[in-house]
């Protein structure tokens, strides 16, 4: 061959010896790298796990109530283990999110009340109802052998009355 022709062979060997010295990475005829750019899948993920942070202990377990307000109040963590029973406005009863018969509760909560260690109770009453009701929801909650039975509240001072 003439020193200025084309030989496929020689371009195909060279080809191989540029990719093999690149590290395997194989690349097009217009030079991009066929390899996938995990940077803005990292980056949305990243941005997902700060959103689920940010939220998730703005989340309130069982129904939402107006809780009354407390000048002694006592912040305690939730760990996942405490019974939350609601009752709203209306005088219904909640088991966490499931509405309950309050003649049905004390036979729900029996079962729980046999886990060693007993999981703690918050009654979430509704501050614009009168007590009967709650005070059946913690009657209920006594027969049904309940150890730790607190009423959950909401701090006067925070809440700015």
């Amino acid at each position: 061959m003439k020193p200025g022709t084309h030989n496929p062979r020689k371009a195909a060997a060279r080809r191989r010896h540029r990719r093999h010295r690149q590290g395997g990475a194989v690349q097009a005829s217009t030079g991009a790298v066929s390899e996938i750019n995990v940077t803005p899948f990292v980056d949305v993920v990243l941005v997902l796990l700060i959103i689920f942070m940010v939220v998730t202990p703005m989340l309130q377990r069982g129904v939402d109530v107006l809780l009354p307000l407390s000048d002694n109040h006592k912040e305690s963590k939730d760990t996942g283990e405490q019974i939350f029973i609601s009752v709203d406005r209306n005088g219904q009863v909640f088991l966490g999110q499931d509405r309950v018969d309050l003649k049905r509760l004390e036979d729900q909560l029996r079962p729980m009340m046999m886990q060693q260690p007993q999981p703690p109770i918050f009654v979430k009453g509704d501050r614009k109802i009168n007590f009967a009701p709650v005070r059946k929801v913690l009657e209920a909650c006594h027969h049904a052998g309940a150890e730790s039975v607190s009423l959950a509240t909401e701090d006067r001072k925070k809440k700015g009355n």
